[in-house]
């Protein structure tokens, strides 16, 4: 008998060839269902949750569990109870206090992005290592003492044993695979104790280390499933298309236990309605391991008749019901699969399916909850799945790690595209394949690819395999490719850890590989995606296995992307890093809620907000990147083939592509509008018959005169036409805008204007213009400044315009700065180089000259650190008859400098003249950036100023709106060419300040009108990645803006 003095004196947990210990072998899901009726409606499977209230004491190390915790009889009474699944850290203040510690210390949650949150010396952890105890009775009828019982544990952080009315069962690594165990030999009839101790550390956290929280306990589902001794093991069924895809053939290979003289029965449904016939055979092959024990093969094959094919457009599905049967020919055991018939190949350097060559329109998903963790329940799952749909996404990669079980099965009845990957990162190894190469650790590479093939091998959304993620290249990994391919050659397999050249990968996956540039690193150089494919004697396909870096404001140059992966059809798409910003709710003391990351909970090593990088908020609303995505990887693409606009029947001819491979566009309406300065004058819209893969010219034609003066654009919007799946009727899916040309002459009488008296009062210290209506504006002779405007008694500005060439910093300026070391190539290093937003301002020359109608004010101002001049500017103000100001601004920069983050001016303005929403004509409506612009549109916008403030987790300059022509502030009036961007916070603040819910408001309300702004880059955010064009590398800027009060 294994006692738990052995248990803990053996240190499993401290041994890399100890990963697993009397587990089940991997197999494919099981439920046993009853009845065929069962098996088709996914009903009364045999399972039973233990999902739940658990009794839960947690230890400071696994060395202070008292031995007798395992026993039946144990007093638990003053134990907590805990939610199963859940990570102990997130549950509560009374989940991780830790006894046996000195008072006070907790075990709190730890986010890592490279580093391991502990010294490196592997197979060894800490000695400190938090220890959750937990118990949970059952009961258990006669009718199941009389089977197999098995409990599954779906997901466990990250090492555990078990223990069932006291005895040892075994022990389990790898958190993300299901560890199952039989219990059989271990009940009772009546109730039942489960007892399990799950370590924080182990060494197969050595292999988990992956970008993301780092948390404890039972976090999936626990389960208990009850089968009959003569039961079926495992399926694996593949459907098979032929040459043609017109009919396929449909194997299964059926592993049984204690099979008897029993036979097995397999049959094809389409909803309840058989389509094959049933298909009867025994055992034929008993396959012998190296132990003496034996496997039972059933082989099975039936032709299927022009079968609907299974995709992420079309994603069909049928259910394939396997049953054991006894010779009285009763029906033993029941097993049922969704399967979808499609054939995965690799032909002229494209990933195919079906014979069609795919566009992967990828992202990179971690589980997270923003309250619960890595605790992620069907409701969340789905919700995904909605929004990836919508948003134009057809792939996943699962980051890094097996997922739970239900989200293959929603990809699979949704449509999605999976990149299945085991769970193996050692990013924060030295070198980084020192484990990958190592014999020692060869087993737990193995086990933990074998159990995700074996669990996930009929699910049709799984479209490749990976090895794992960023743990360099070893003999490890040829193992585990080696037996991949040999298991199921019918998918192909990646791992980007070795690089291009590694045998190790059917697909060239790079990650953040851009579209032009090359990256030479010595030990896996990252060239262009362009030039690899181009590379002589590479003939694979390249899909990106991450790219485009979401950190907050990011995802700058995204379309050049795909403008590459359309133009190359070896260049098959990508997979964004990543989905969802992985913020956990926390409190301050006031009470308000915000989203903590790396540093937060007291986690002294961190990567700070490294994990905020995804397109969505925790909660799941969307950040505006999140819409240049969508457009970019839209189904409809649209080409303006010609257009005739003097005439009153306008005419546009559109190409349009529908890039979908298996489906036609007959769900979807196609509407048009032509907008008149921002507002619609025209629309109407179609159903257009295109098929898939394949383009239409789409006529349009609008009775309408064009106005001479008036500015036009003709929207396109694609729209759902019913309610689907994952979308309700009138969901966009695709949308464009051409500008319309309007040859309508404007011609302007003049008129003559009614003289308003300017009025100027001078003194020593300002010149202050009066008008009759009572507005006047007020400058200050020695600084130049604009100190007053007031309007009918009320002040517009709260300060003085001023020049702004500052930003606060995005992520992707700040790059690797702060974190690790000082990056002296990060923007906000080379800007703090140079004390930007620090100059010292100097007026130099003030003038004032009253012209014939009009009012001009000269000011002269240099900038300068110390006696280093850094920038002159000229502002030069014409007050006209009508109170409306013409400023025009010259910049000359010195040459030294680097190029800045924007060229612009700022109005502090009185809160209280901001009384109604912001309206605005240029690009929206959503925020912005020069280099993340392409969804957006000219039009008419309308907001409220809360919602012109993105609250980006970790707060950054954030709002922009470009290519604007006319802006209304409440009684301020701006017309020009400007890019705009309006808060309550002042660039300082937001630079200063962790969280938004630090912000306070300061008694004015920032108004940033810019000539230009630097693009936000996004390539990645750990080097520079603004593209050059998108860089301010001028010296020499003049622009002008007419504002009215």
């Amino acid at each position: 008998m294994i006692t738990f003095e052995s248990v803990i004196a053996r240190r499993d947990w401290e041994n890399p060839q100890s990963f697993q210990a009397n587990q089940l072998a991997g197999h494919s899901p099981l439920n046993h269902f009853v009845s065929l009726d069962d098996a088709l409606k996914k009903q009364n499977s045999s399972r039973v949750s233990l999902n739940g209230d658990w009794k839960f004491n947690l230890y400071a190390k696994p060395e202070l569990v008292p031995a007798e915790f395992i026993a039946v009889g144990f007093d638990d009474t003053a134990w907590n109870a805990i939610r199963v699944p859940s990570n102990w850290q997130l549950e509560g203040d009374e989940f991780t206090l830790l006894e046996g510690e000195e008072e006070g210390k907790r075990d709190n949650p730890i986010y890592a992005n490279i580093k391991y949150p502990f010294e490196i010396n592997p197979p060894f952890v800490p000695q400190d290592n938090p220890t959750g105890c937990y118990r949970r009775h059952f009961s258990i009828s006669k009718a199941e003492l009389e089977m197999q019982t098995r409990v599954v544990f779906d997901g466990v952080n990250s090492a555990f044993h078990l223990w069932c009315n006291g005895k040892w069962v075994g022990y389990s690594q790898d958190s993300r695979l299901p560890a199952e165990f039989d219990l059989t030999s271990y009940l009772s009839l009546g109730e039942n104790t489960l007892s399990v101790m799950v370590l924080r550390w182990s060494d197969g956290s050595y292999l988990e280390d992956q970008d993301m929280w780092w948390l404890s306990g039972i976090f999936r589902d626990v389960t208990l499933l009850s089968k009959p001794h003569c039961q079926i093991a495992d399926v694996f069924v593949q459907p098979k298309l032929d040459a043609c895809y017109r009919d396929a053939v449909l194997d299964a290979e059926i592993t049984l236990v204690n099979p008897h003289h029993h036979q097995v029965q397999m049959q094809l449904f389409d909803g309840l309605t058989p389509v094959s016939e049933p298909v009867i055979a025994g055992v034929q092959n008993r396959v012998v391991d190296e132990k003496g024990g034996w496997d039972d093969k059933v082989f099975l094959s039936t032709t299927i008749r022009q079968p609907k094919h299974w995709s992420a457009e079309v994603p069909n599905l049928y259910r394939c019901v396997i049953t054991l049967i006894d010779e009285q020919g009763l029906s033993v055991d029941i097993e049922a699969y969704d399967i979808g018939f499609r054939n995965l190949d690799i032909q002229s350097g494209q990933l195919r399916l079906n014979g069609k060559p795919l566009l992967i329109k990828g992202v990179n998903r971690h589980e997270h909850d923003q309250h619960k963790g890595h605790a992620i329940d069907e409701q969340s799952m789905i919700a995904d799945i909605k929004l990836l749909k919508q948003s134009n996404f057809n792939a996943v990669r699962t980051a890094h790690y097996p997922n739970h079980p239900r989200w293959y099965e929603l990809c699979d009845e949704y449509g999605l595209y999976l990149v299945d990957e085991a769970n193996v990162e050692t990013h924060g190894m030295f070198p980084m394949e020192r484990l990958s190469v190592d014999p020692q650790w060869a087993g737990a590479y193995m086990m933990r690819m074998t159990k995700l093939v074996e669990r996930d091998k009929n699910h049709p959304s799984v479209i490749i395999w990976s090895l794992g993620n960023e743990s360099g290249q070893g003999g490890n990994h040829n193992a585990m490719y080696a037996w991949t391919k040999q298991r199921d050659p019918s998918r192909p397999v990646q791992y980007e850890g070795g690089g291009a050249d590694s045998s190790a990968t059917d697909i060239i996956c790079p990650m953040y590989s851009r579209v032009d540039q090359d990256q030479p690193f010595p030990a896996v150089p990252k060239w262009a995606i362009k030039k690899w494919i181009s590379m002589p004697d590479e003939t694979r396909p390249l899909i990106l296995c991450e790219y485009a870096h979401a950190m907050g404001n990011s995802i700058g140059s995204f379309d050049k992307y795909w403008q590459a992966f359309r133009q190359y059809p070896r260049l098959q798409g990508g997979f964004i890093w990543d989905w969802v910003d992985q913020g956990i709710v926390k409190q301050d003391q006031q009470g308000h809620s915000y989203w903590g990351y790396g540093g937060d909970f007291n986690d002294s090593q961190n990567d700070r907000q490294f994990c905020i990088n995804g397109l969505i908020f925790p909660d799941r609303t969307a950040h505006p990147t999140l819409f240049e995505v969508k457009y970019c990887q839209q189904p409809y693409q649209f080409a303006l083939l010609s257009e005739q606009t003097d005439k009153s029947t306008l005419r546009w001819d559109i190409e349009v592509t529908n890039e979908q491979l298996f489906d036609d566009s007959s769900q979807y309406s196609f509407y048009w509008t032509l907008l008149e300065d921002g507002m619609p004058v025209a629309l109407n819209s179609e159903a257009l018959k295109i098929a898939a893969d394949s383009s239409f010219n789409w006529k349009i034609r609008c009775d309408y005169l064009l106005k001479a003066g008036c500015d036009y654009q003709l929207n396109i919007d694609v729209k759902l036409i019913a309610d689907n799946r994952w979308a309700e009727a009138g969901h966009t899916i695709a949308t464009e805008q051409f500008k319309v040309i309007n040859q309508q002459s404007l011609v302007i009488a003049s008129s003559p204007t009614k003289a308003t008296p300017i009025e100027i009062t001078e003194t020593d210290e300002q010149w202050l213009i009066h008008f009759a209506d009572k507005q006047q504006l007020s400058w200050n002779r020695k600084n130049g400044e604009l100190v007053g405007w007031d309007k009918t008694g009320k002040p517009l500005l709260a300060a003085a315009p001023k020049d702004n060439f500052y930003r606060a910093p995005l992520d992707n300026d700040i790059g690797t700065s702060e974190a690790d070391f000082v990056d002296p190539n990060a923007w906000v290093t080379r800007w703090g180089n140079v004390s930007l937003g620090e100059w010292d301002k100097e007026c130099y020359s003030c003038e004032l000259n009253k012209l014939a109608d009009k009012v001009q004010v000269s000011s002269r101002f240099a900038y300068r650190v110390g006696q280093q001049l850094m920038a002159l500017t000229c502002w030069q103000y014409l007050v006209d008859i009508d109170g409306s100001v013409t400023l025009t601004v010259d910049v000359q920069f010195s040459e030294h400098l680097p190029p800045l983050p924007r060229v612009g001016i700022e109005l502090a303005l009185n809160p209280d003249i901001v009384y109604s929403d912001v309206a605005w004509y240029g690009l929206g409506p959503f925020e912005n950036y020069p280099d993340r612009c392409a969804a957006a549109r000219i039009g008419y916008y309308q907001k409220p100023l809360s919602e012109l403030f993105t609250p980006y987790i970790y707060p950054t300059e954030s709002g922009l709106r470009c290519k604007t022509q006319w802006l209304e502030v409440g009684n301020i009036t701006v017309k020009g060419e400007f890019q705009f961007s309006i808060n309550a916070y002042s660039s300082q603040q937001i630079t200063d300040v962790k969280h938004p819910n630090e912000l306070v408001e300061e008694g004015a309300v920032y108004l940033r009108l810019d000539h230009q702004h630097m693009g936000v880059g996004g390539d990645d955010s750990w080097s520079p990645s603004v593209h050059d064009e998108y860089l301010l590398q001028d010296k020499h800027y003049r622009y002008q803006l007419t504002i009215s009060g």
